[in-house]
């Protein structure tokens, strides 16, 4: 049976990809992963999500990070919550405040940064077009200033005498012309750059003028990492005691459960709330037509 999907933009791939829901079971083995705060773990259980949920994007896993980004926030808007709640700090006075943030206005603003277009892909030519080197944002969602690995990431492909060995460029990278290298350095400064004065989110504090809360579109900190892991953040236990109620009270199979996005459960147990809201209006309002003088 063909799977319901729903597709977004992405500017680095310059296509719209489908995407399947993120099923309940998924989603909780995610938040155990973050509950347990190992980013290297996480990552690559993020990379596992795109993976499965884009069947028809084979090499999901090497976008660019800010198209698994993109990807990710949209899951998030679509297969949890449209709104994101968060509690802010005030940068000068100290003070907390909570607010709510639109998911689909962050996607919006991050497929439309009007970057140049060698900033998302670049192609260098080399030793009369003997090597050819492409070079692209890195896939990772969390790298060190230091980190070699970044310089795997941003070598899309490599063409060697007409064949091509981006497969086997991990072996081939210490092997590079030093004029490859310099220029795989200065791409890598080039997109730093370019990004470094875009934010992903940007709340202003409700108790100063001019301070704001700034989430810095950074992958050389932890800022992009940690901000994914705030949408998808949840206690845990409230997921068990999910599961609990709508088994126990609302007598739901356990695989419809397993296999529903959290967003459609958020529509079983609002749908049982309003049915109890209605019950309770209708023996007042019975308590009041035999109680006339009832309040």
């Amino acid at each position: 049976m063909r799977q319901f999907t729903y597709t977004v933009y992405l500017p680095g791939q310059k296509k719209t990809v489908q995407i399947e829901e993120l099923p309940f079971n998924r989603y909780k083995h995610l938040v155990k992963n973050i509950t347990n705060d190992n980013d290297e773990i996480i990552i690559s259980f993020f990379d596992d999500i795109l993976k499965d949920l884009c069947i028809k994007e084979e090499n999901v896993k090497n976008y660019s990070f800010l198209d698994k980004l993109i990807l990710l926030l949209t899951i998030r808007s679509v297969c949890v919550s449209p709104e994101l709640e968060l509690t802010g700090t005030c940068p000068e006075t100290k003070n907390t405040f909570n607010f709510s943030v639109k998911l689909v206005d962050l996607i919006d603003r991050l497929q439309n940064l009007n970057l140049p277009e060698d900033v998302y892909s670049i192609t260098k030519k080399y030793n009369d077009g003997s090597l050819i080197v492409e070079l692209g944002m890195p896939s990772i969602l969390n790298v060190g200033i230091s980190d070699l690995s970044i310089i795997n990431t941003v070598i899309r492909k490599i063409i060697l005498n007409n064949d091509d060995v981006t497969n086997v460029k991990e072996e081939i990278v210490d092997h590079l012309p030093a004029a490859v290298l310099k220029d795989i350095s200065d791409y890598i400064e080039y997109f730093s750059k370019s990004l470094s004065d875009i934010t992903i989110l940007s709340v202003k504090s409700p108790f100063t003028a001019n301070e704001s809360i700034e989430i810095p579109l950074n992958l050389f900190s932890s800022s992009i990492i940690d901000f994914i892991k705030i949408c998808f953040k949840r206690n845990l236990m409230s997921l068990y005691e999910l599961e609990y109620f709508l088994v126990n009270h609302l007598n739901i199979d356990y695989e419809l459960i397993k296999n529903a996005t959290p967003a459609e459960l958020n529509i079983y147990i609002n749908l049982f709330k309003e049915e109890k809201r209605q019950e309770s209006d209708r023996m007042r309002k019975g308590n009041k037509a035999l109680n006339p003088l009832q309040p």
